[in-house]
């Protein structure tokens, strides 16, 4: 006699199963899925796989995933295996596949998260507000009271994230990259010819 609880739905039925393979007796299930999940328990055990695989984002290090079908018991393993080399390294939507046929089972391994989109729709707003402040003021400069230049300090989009290298090759939601950049300084002549330097000014990177 083998006992087990049944995991197919809220009841969680308390199943006491007789005999081997197919010719089994299950006691203590209230439905029919009591049976077929004792008989599966006993020939076959499934289980659906919930984890996390790492990415290369700063501030999400980590995403949610899951299998998309339920895998033998004795597979959880090599798919744990594999997943922790999966890095994502591409914006991908809540249901992309992340691991194809996981630990040969035909079965795939899903996102089960849009925070990355998320972040990609957040990063390219503020990179058109960047643009817009850039366009009117960084670009052409401007003159305080004094008459002296005023420019826009250089600014990295990904910089308030987790670092200045994030924002190189950060891609958004739109296809346009995310960052700033600066020019060098430039020489120009005073009234009377004398070289002087003045300073860079940021623009944005598309």
């Amino acid at each position: 006699m083998r006992e087990m609880y049944c995991i197919t739905c809220p009841n969680g039925c308390h199943l006491r199963v007789a005999g081997q393979g197919h010719d089994i007796a299950v006691e203590g299930h209230k439905c029919d899925r009591g049976i077929t999940f004792a008989e599966a328990e006993m020939n076959n055990p499934t289980r659906s796989l919930t984890t996390t695989v790492r990415t290369r984002f700063p501030g999400i290090p980590v995403l949610p995933v899951r299998t998309d079908g339920e895998i033998p018991k004795d597979k959880i393993m090599d798919a744990m295996y594999e997943l922790n080399e999966v890095v994502i390294a591409d914006e991908l939507d809540c249901g992309a596949v992340v691991l194809e046929n996981v630990a040969g089972t035909g079965i795939n391994v899903i996102l089960t998260s849009a925070a990355l989109m998320q972040l990609g729709a957040e990063l390219e707003n503020r990179n058109i507000d960047l643009k817009q402040v850039g366009s009117a003021s960084a670009a052409a400069s401007f003159s305080s009271s004094t008459g002296n230049t005023a420019v826009v300090p250089n600014i990295g989009v990904l910089d308030t994230l987790d670092g200045p290298e994030a924002a190189d090759g950060f891609v958004g939601a739109a296809g346009n990259a995310v960052g700033v950049e600066s020019v060098e300084d430039d020489i120009a002549d005073d009234e009377d010819g004398e070289p002087i330097r003045m300073k860079g000014r940021s623009h944005i990177r598309k």
